[in-house]
């Protein structure tokens, strides 16, 4: 191929076309590196590319934490985030690129990716001959630039496997055309490693798919032999996925397979309010969290759709097969059963039908399949076309109102577009001038979309970005001075992601593939958890010493409150760190070192084993836990009292825990101040009950605002103040959006820092040594005593984890129903921690059998067909 046809033919051009619509809109959002803004919006932002940072980490510096890392909360298996959510090869890229400009890089792999739905699309039609020359790209970049690529641009994970869409069902398609399988079991163990959730939906189309292709009459080859080859090429291609998908599928069994959704026969959604989404921008943050499927494809294609139904060269049963194959697509966007079949089975938390992206796609190909350049709608066709349309505009006014993102303009766009289409159709084919004014008008409608759908979100700008990143990175450079074992906390972060950005270990994590018992533990602890995310913000002088975090990240006096600085994200307030020493004060942000860090592993009194985890009393959960671990006989954490309450505009109850506070005027501003004066030095906490959300109130301190994570869904540990002896306190409740609040869980604490301190260096006696060390594997030497016989660890159990004492396997016991333990006779220990994925080591026999299969099937081909030549 020349130079010319690199850039002009139809693959190329369906190559080109949406990436160059894609980064045009982006240079004129002035996306970063073409201005001060960048793509990082929602999870994008959130999330994915902190996992985008732990993938260069990974290749480049550490490659055993792609099976565990400490940088996943306390700890956690790391082979099914990588099946989640690292698994493109886009993401290589990444690794050529600095953390300051990761956003540009994304961009470019966003824009690739576009790029590459186009010209897969296009290799299936050229292929199978569906259209011709650059009739090609025209279905091929609707498909590139359909409404869920749109919605889901950010959602780089999931593009993969629907880039790979294209090239499954034309590898499908030969085996209905020659006895070999092997490139249809590669395509789709490629499709299934790419990102396994979007696969799943995937396979359950392409059965549905091969079920209608079985009943075409005139096979070229018998059925039988088809459905063999259809059968053991998919279990071939899964089996070369195990290696990946066995030890992911464990894990999911651990974490979100645990949580169900209710079946019902119910109706899930309007199926007519399904018509608004061939509006262009119908796509909103409202759709983005609780919407209707995103199925956009532009006029021509939603046309020329009707050719299938009406042609004559297809068999009735072809039609009778596609037309159900798309009222079933259709209802799995509205009737709960479907709906929740094609999702696994739960509801996703936003980004509602997730499979849309197969609607659009069958849409293209039926299209494809049956129009032909020189059709021309009859009379009768155009009049019910044109019913059709009157119907909706009318049905589009009544709900306009009722409609956030359809609004008359472009209703307008949209009625505009396709009646000029349609005109289009009625004149005689002449490719010199009608093809390219029909790209024109089909460019027109998918860029009108995108600039719709993506002009109503935000972005997070560039220099936010870098201002966050840069604060943290100088504190990191401290961090990494230390080659010792040892975590961070944060009174401020960027991201819940920041230790998988930063590669340091941390207490806080985001992700789909959280095992459930973290989240349980955070919230024993008193810290924000929710099914997906943990976040270490609310920490105490316990846990800061039980967890190992020798280090707290804290903004300093240097910031000016500009967007992106420790300032303006804050996440909790430790005043108790003040009796903690100052490692450096560089840029915006302190590096605290805290004298009272535990090791992952030291000896401990064998009490530990014991102890209950209090259901939301996580102050007493540590303070009991804590005492049993050091054997002493009382709890360092002792229940104070408040000495007076104050309301202005609310009643001041004489019993604060659990009280109800209601406004006595509903229009004016309601507060309450709660009095109490320490009588030691001590650190004073108070916990706050998930029935008080901080959405509903402001808690202050001396008039100072106490800044928390923006939720919670159990009982949370907040620090007031340390240090602050006969000095009066007021903690004030300062409504906000509400009428009454429950003062729930309300208590107040102090920690006995004496009892602490000494408790805190009889358990430093006898740390772990570590001999040896990576991301999951530990070895160490530890010295256990009669009083001290129990090696225990913040290491969060979990199965895969494979133990040896003096050379000796082990089976380990588990402390606050979380960490490992040891059981041990006193004495000097050799002990060995190593982390192995449960099922990975049967997915790798089982993939490099099929790996085999496939090879010594491809010998034995060519050597059968040299037989045959000779």
């Amino acid at each position: 191929m020349n130079k010319k046809n690199i850039f002009t033919s139809p693959l190329a051009l369906s190559f080109w076309f949406p990436l160059l619509i894609m980064l045009s809109y982006f240079i004129y959002r002035g996306m970063s590196p073409f201005g001060t803004s960048s793509v990082l919006t929602v999870d994008l932002g959130q999330q994915y590319i902190d996992q985008f940072a732990a993938f260069k980490h990974t290749l480049i510096s550490h490659p055993s934490s792609f099976f565990y890392s400490f940088s996943n909360a306390l700890g956690g298996d790391m082979i099914s985030e990588w099946a989640y959510y690292l698994m493109s090869p886009f993401n290589l890229i990444y690794l050529f690129v600095p953390l300051m400009q990761l956003p540009a890089a994304i961009l470019i792999v966003t824009v690739l990716k576009f790029g590459t739905a186009g010209l897969s699309m296009a290799y299936l039609l050229k292929s199978l001959r569906l259209q011709k020359n650059y009739y090609v790209s025209l279905f091929a970049i609707n498909y590139a630039l359909s409404g869920w690529f749109i919605a889901n641009d950010l959602n780089l994970l999931w593009l993969d496997a629907a880039i790979l869409l294209p090239l499954l069902i034309l590898q499908l398609e030969q085996l209905f055309n020659r006895p070999t399988y092997w490139r249809y079991a590669l395509i789709l163990g490629l499709t299934i490693i790419s990102n396994y959730y979007i696969a799943y939906m995937i396979i359950i189309f392409i059965t549905i798919y091969f079920i209608w292709r079985m009943t075409w009459p005139n096979q070229i080859q018998p059925r039988w032999q088809t459905l063999k080859h259809f059968v053991v090429g998919s279990l071939v291609g899964g089996a070369l996925s195990a290696w990946l998908i066995l030890p992911t599928y464990y894990q999911l069994k651990l974490g979100k397979a645990q949580y169900s959704s209710d079946w019902s026969l119910k109706f899930d959604n309007n199926p007519l309010k399904l018509l608004f989404k061939l509006v262009p921008g119908s796509f909103d943050f409202n759709q983005m969290q609780t919407g209707q499927a995103n199925f956009y494809v532009s006029a021509f294609i939603l046309i020329v759709l009707l050719t299938f139904f009406t042609t004559k060269t297809l068999n009735w049963t072809v039609k009778l097969g596609g037309a159900t194959i798309l009222i079933l697509l259709f209802l799995a966007t509205t009737w709960a059963p479907l709906t929740l079949i094609f999702h696994g089975f739960q509801y996703p938390v936003w980004y509602p039908y997730r499979f849309s992206f197969i609607i659009s796609f069958f849409m293209i190909y039926l299209a494809a399949l049956s129009w032909q350049p020189n059709w021309r709608p009859n009379s009768s066709t155009i009049i019910i076309i044109l019913l059709m349309l009157v119907a909706f505009i009318a049905y589009a006014l009544t709900m306009n109102h009722q409609i956030a993102y359809i609004s008359h303009q472009s209703v307008a766009i949209f009625v505009s577009l396709f009646l000029l289409t349609l005109a289009l159709m009625l004149f005689k084919q002449h490719q010199r001038l009608w093809l390219p004014i029909l790209f024109f008008i089909t460019t027109i409608s998918l860029a009108s979309n995108v600039i719709l759908s993506l002009n109503r979100f935000s972005y997070l700008t560039n220099t936010e970005y870098q201002t966050s990143v840069k604060s943290l990175n100088i504190a990191d450079k401290t961090l990494k001075k230390d080659n010792s074992w040892y975590r961070v906390a944060q009174t401020f972060q960027r991201t819940r992601g920041d230790a998988m950005m930063f590669d340091y270990y941390s207490g806080s994590h985001f992700s789909s593939a959280l095992p459930k018992t973290t989240p349980n533990f955070f919230g024993n602890f008193g810290q924000p958890d929710g099914d997906n995310y943990v976040v270490y913000s609310n920490g105490s002088i316990l846990s800061d010493a039980l967890l190992g975090m020798k280090y707290v990240l804290t903004p300093n006096s240097q910031d000016h409150g500009r967007a992106g600085d420790p300032s303006t994200h804050l996440i909790g307030y430790r005043p108790d760190t003040i009796k903690y020493t100052l490692q450096s004060s560089k840029g915006t942000s302190n590096v605290l070192n805290n004298p009272y860090a535990l090791p992952i592993a030291f000896s401990a009194n064998s009490k530990a084993l014991k102890t209950p985890m209090l259901y939301n009393n996580p102050l007493q959960n540590q303070g009991n836990l804590w005492q049993d671990l050091s054997g002493d006989a009382t709890s360092p954490i002792h229940v104070a009292n408040f000495q007076q309450a104050i309301g202005h505009n609310v009643n001041a109850p004489t019993a604060i825990t659990g009280a109800i506070l209601t406004k006595v005027n509903k229009a004016q501003p309601a507060k309450l101040n709660l009095q109490f004066t320490p009588e030691t030095n001590d650190s004073y906490y108070l916990t706050l009950g998930s029935g008080l959300p901080i959405k509903e109130f402001d808690l202050l301190i001396n008039n100072k605002v106490i800044t928390q994570f923006s939720s919670y869904r159990h009982t949370v540990l907040v620090n007031l103040v340390t240090k602050a002896k006969n000095k009066p306190q007021t903690v004030t409740i300062r409504f906000k959006n509400t009428q009454s609040l429950v003062l729930n869980n309300f208590t107040l604490y102090r920690v006995d820092n004496n009892q602490f301190q000494k408790n805190n260096q009889q358990l430093k006696q006898h740390p772990i040594k570590i001999t040896k060390r990576n991301e999951r594997l530990i070895t160490g030497e530890i010295t256990t005593t009669k009083q001290q016989p129990l090696i225990m660890t913040t290491i969060p159990d979990a199965p895969g984890w494979h133990i040896t004492l003096d050379g000796r396997a082990v089976s380990p016991d588990k402390v606050a129903n979380y960490f490992i333990a040891v059981n041990t006779m006193p004495g000097k220990h050799t002990i060995q921690f190593k982390y192995t994925p449960p099922l990975f080591w049967s997915g790798l026999f089982m993939s490099l059998f099929a790996l085999l299969v496939l090879i010594l099937g491809l010998i034995l081909k060519k050597t059968l067909a040299r037989k045959r030549s000779t």
